[in-house]
């Protein structure tokens, strides 16, 4: 995060096209706001399109408009997100969502600045800035001919990839705080803090708040066993026996396993996890390269994971001075 900072300061005060990626619940749209905020643009409007709340068959009006009569139910004239957001900026959500046929058009709006309304045959000059987020890898989705390649490069000039939660837990607890502050008097319980590092948050920041707003309204009346989400139940007594299944032998105790070492080092919670992440994406990453003969794009494809992020852990893994591999 420390190496965002100064990035999204640079790309707020400039005026290209950014698109924010990240897992649901990290923050992308927090982060757009904040880039307008902090941009020349502050004073105008900031216009919120999500792609995938509007029916297919009303996406084109819902971005560039109407014309009073232009279909069934047009009533009356209807300015599209792109004139709302005339001199300020229009926040693209999902964009990895966008129906195929209406990315041609987008592209051209974004590229020549003008719109044209559904049932006009008039041009408009708008003049917007652009920022989009996804949750699905744009990479990927350019292969697979689900996206357009030029839509993508005319977004992406600049791209932010928003960490999941569980690769940043030394922030939780600046988070767990800020969050009960706005919601609750006086400090935030200890116990209760202990809890909040100890899970995997699949649902993100968003998740995280909503946990503490939860012990806010409920206190002492929410026990421990609903602190576990639907999407992360608590460990099944034979947890262990399936862990050595695929090779994570637990507890041997010999010292040659990479969580004896780390427990005997008595680190904090969140230490000791980052640590353990590492080793395991380390060792990911070398299976995964050997089993696509070196090659990071196909190995990154097969992973599941941006090309991008995949090269990031392969240069971590470099760095503990493993060789590198072709790509």
């Amino acid at each position: 995060m420390r190496r965002l900072y100064p990035l999204c300061e640079r790309l707020a005060q400039s005026d290209v096209a950014v698109v924010i990626e990240g897992e649901t619940g990290t923050g992308k749209e927090v982060l757009a706001e904040s880039l307008h905020d902090a941009s020349p643009r502050a004073g105008s409007p900031f216009v919120v399109f999500d792609c995938t709340a509007v029916a297919p068959s009303l996406l084109e009006s819902a971005l560039f408009g109407h014309e009073r009569g232009a279909f069934t139910g047009a009533l009356a004239q209807h300015r599209g997100a792109f004139e709302q957001a005339h001199g300020g900026t229009l926040f693209l959500d999902e964009i990895g969502e966008l129906e195929p046929c209406l990315q041609p058009k987008l592209l051209r709006a974004i590229e020549r600045g003008e719109v044209q309304r559904v049932g006009s045959g008039r041009w408009q000059r708008v003049d917007v800035r652009i920022l989009a987020a996804t949750r699905r890898d744009l990479d990927s989705e350019v292969r697979r001919g689900r996206f357009r390649d030029d839509l993508f490069f005319r977004v992406a000039v600049g791209r932010i990839e928003l960490p999941p939660l569980r690769r940043r837990g030394e922030d939780i607890a600046l988070l767990a705080s800020h969050f009960w502050k706005q919601l609750a008097p006086g400090p935030l319980p200890v116990a209760f803090l202990r809890q909040l590092e100890s899970y995997g948050w699949p649902g993100n920041v968003r998740e995280l708040r909503n946990a503490v707003a939860r012990h806010v309204a409920l206190g002492d009346a929410l026990d421990s066993s609903a602190f576990h989400m639907p999407d992360a139940p608590p460990v099944a007594p034979d947890a262990a026996p399936r862990a050595r299944d695929v090779g994570c032998e637990l507890g041997r105790g010999d010292g040659s396993d990479p969580i004896d070492r780390v427990l005997a080092r008595d680190l904090p919670l969140t230490r000791a996890r980052a640590e353990l992440v590492e080793e395991f994406e380390r060792r990911y990453v070398r299976r995964a390269l050997d089993l696509h003969a070196g090659h990071v794009g196909r190995a990154a494809e097969a992973s599941g994971v941006a090309l991008r992020y995949f090269q990031l852990l392969k240069a971590k893994r470099a760095r503990k001075g493993e060789p590198g591999e072709s790509s």
